[in-house]
């Protein structure tokens, strides 16, 4: 018996924009994020506005997106901006098949 799966693609930008959109219109005015991006590093002063403001402006991917598979999903690293105009990293897992993510981290870049 295998002990792998199928690892399905990953989403282009644009399929990931999309999914981000319609999630973000199903839920106005918030983005489920784990206690880590919440909760761990305050000293960021980055809040829920500044992440939900990232994924509603025109981003990109920061770098390829990344398969976990202990949690068999793809995590993808998005560069944009806070409501600040700061640049920001955002790293969202998506379940594709639900059409919903969860923002697992994020930060600001430091000069």
């Amino acid at each position: 018996m295998s002990t792998k799966g199928y690892c399905p693609p990953y989403l282009t930008e644009a399929q990931l924009k999309a999914l981000v959109k319609q999630a973000l219109e199903d839920t106005p005015g918030q983005a489920n994020e784990t206690y880590h991006a919440r909760y761990d590093h305050l000293e960021r002063g980055l809040t829920a506005d500044d992440v939900i403001y990232g994924l509603e402006q025109n981003w990109h991917y920061e770098r390829p997106p990344e398969f976990n598979e202990d949690q068999w999903q793809w995590k993808y690293r998005i560069a944009t901006e806070s409501v600040d105009g700061d640049e920001l990293t955002i790293i969202i897992a998506v379940d594709a098949a639900n059409r919903t993510f969860e923002v697992v981290t994020r930060w600001k870049h430091q000069e």
